[in-house]
């Protein structure tokens, strides 16, 4: 099949599909998505491009890019939350041919490595979940990915400035997407050189190689520095300060405070590495590598040093490992090509196609017999069509020969796609409405319409309803009840949001209007009611 259309082409396809589905199927996710799209809707507000902002005030925990390129997005659309939306896809798209291009200098006599790379790396669970996303990994993951690029050419084909001058980019565009993070990214690498590099090292001018470096890493401040300047100096001594030490060595500091053992990421490994763990060549290739091959040093001088100072780090989130995927995807691909017997490559996909059809069947059955004994009521919300669907296409692949590992590889790859496209087709056909906010937000930006007052008790309020109902008040954050209930003495017409559980837990009668809310409900109480309440205070939690 693989040899049906281009390479590129089969990476579009697969890569256009998830995004097509995945936009069309859910809304966006409170708190991250909602949170950035209504920094950048702030921004554009206020048509203030320097300092991003959120309810009114400053917003120093991330850098602009991500915010400067929606606003883009609305300049050439119009406002909408579809094309914000496609900004982290498309990162990924362009992740994907610049790991092939990246694969061609490792490994320039291996064409098959150079075709399968992108498709191991689009195959990966955990890199389809962060393609749909709004998030700053995936924009990371491409500027790490274009530094080790252009360290490659920079090694092998000569220390050209036009190679420095792309690094320093890439440096550049990585402290604007996620701050100074990406030179653990990129200096580990670079520093280690001397044992990847290999052949004709002592002809190799070292010298030059770490003083190019110097100078990236200099052009890549300085194009971050035209943006924290200027930027720093409007919004006031604390953003400078917080953009300046905070993201830096305040983070550090809290890093270490032992929120998580620094064996997590090890255990979540395996989890990171599928569904390639289910394709056998990969475990045979494994045992005929060998460090002699310079590519294999250079992935894993890219990989461990950054992998281990994560898990030393104590402040751990699984996205934080998200720019190290194409590394896996190298090393994966380079494995699999050991493996050059066709007839090893044609059943080679039968056991991971067997699991999806497993999980497809026992999806139907589950519904079925849900049916009958009545176990959750939102599991009869299913369409059995899902799990049938997921079904038909692992028989269909599973029944379909390999020719070539080419082919093994698209085939896994595409099923990994309608896996999770599938479950989430499942998931937000009952879920949707519980992580969609437009409903609320367009309630409160009409009560704002009319002068009414909003105020959100307890908890912090991440900006899950500025964007998606085009809010342009700041809403008012009230820690306890004595700060509630002074506000609504005030703003005796306005009205408070609050985060309960069940109509047990704060009666109906009460909330002038409420709405699903993950796994909760998120009400409208009216200052009026709540100040001729005062038991509620026993009531309301923080949210």
């Amino acid at each position: 099949m693989y040899q049906f259309l281009s390479g590129r082409l089969w990476i579009f396809l697969i890569w256009a599909v998830l995004i097509a589905v995945s936009l069309y199927i859910r809304p966006l996710f409170p708190v991250d998505e909602t949170r950035y799209a209504s920094v950048a809707w702030e921004m554009w507000v206020r048509d203030d491009f320097l300092v991003p902002y959120l309810n009114g005030e400053t917003y120093s925990h991330k850098p602009p890019l991500l915010f400067w390129l929606m606003q883009l997005s609305w300049w050439l659309f119009g406002v909408n939350d579809w094309s914000l939306r496609l900004i982290s896809p498309l990162f990924s798209l362009a992740t994907l041919f610049l790991s092939g291009a990246v694969a061609r200098a490792l490994w320039p006599e291996r064409r098959q490595v150079v075709e399968i790379t992108p498709l191991i790396l689009l195959g990966f669970f955990f890199w389809i979940v962060y393609s749909t996303l709004t998030m700053f990994d995936m924009m990371l993951a491409f500027f790490v990915l274009l530094g080790i690029y252009s360290l490659l050419k920079l090694a092998y084909s000569g220390l050209s400035l036009k190679y420095w001058v792309l690094l320093g980019v890439a440096i550049g565009g990585g402290v604007l997407s996620k701050g100074p993070v990406i030179l653990l990214h990129i200096l580990p690498v670079a520093l280690l050189a001397p044992w990847w590099r290999g052949l004709s090292t002592a002809n190799f001018r070292w010298m030059y190689w770490y003083v190019g470096l110097i100078a990236a890493i200099f052009i890549g401040a300085v194009i971050a520095l035209c943006w924290a300047i200027p930027a720093g100096i409007s919004g006031g001594e604390s953003y400078r300060n917080a953009i300046f030490l905070g993201q830096t060595s305040g983070r550090l500091v809290k890093s270490f405070a032992h929120q998580l053992p620094w064996w997590w990421y090890m255990q979540i490994l395996p989890l990171l590495l599928l569904p390639w763990l289910f394709l056998k060549p990969v475990w045979t290739g494994l045992r005929k590598l060998t460090y002699q091959d310079y590519g294999i040093r250079f992935c894993l001088a890219w990989a461990l040093p950054v992998f281990i100072a994560f898990s030393l780090v104590s402040g751990k989130r699984i996205h934080y490992l998200l720019p190290l995927i194409p590394a896996m995807a190298l090393l994966l691909a380079r494995i699999a090509d050991e493996i050059t017997e066709h007839s090893r490559w044609k059943r080679a996909h039968i056991i991971l196609m067997a699991i999806l059809g497993l999980f497809g069947a026992m999806l139907v059955l589950l519904l079925w017999l849900n049916d009958i004994y009545h176990w959750l009521e939102e599991i009869s919300l299913i369409s059995p069509v899902w799990g049938s669907l997921l079904f038909i296409i692992a028989v269909i692949l599973g029944a379909t020969k390999a020719k070539s590992a080419q082919d093994s590889v698209l085939y896994v790859c595409m099923a990994s796609v309608a896996a999770l496209l599938v479950i989430s087709c499942g998931f937000f056909e009952i879920k949707a409405d519980r992580y969609d906010t437009r409903e609320a937000a367009n309630k409160i930006s009409r009560l704002m319409d009319e002068n009414k007052a909003i105020a959100l008790y307890g908890g912090k309020y991440h900006g899950q309803y500025h964007f998606t109902g085009r809010l342009k008040q700041a809403i008012a954050v009230l820690p306890d009840f004595n700060d509630l209930h002074r506000w609504a003495e005030r703003h005796q017409t306005g009205y408070i949001i609050v985060t309960y559980k069940d109509s047990e837990t704060l009666p109906a009668s009460l909330i002038s209007y409420h709405y699903p809310y993950k796994g909760q409900n998120i009400g409208l109480l009216s200052s009026k009611v709540l100040l001729e309440n005062p038991g509620l205070s026993s009531i309301l939690k923080p949210s």
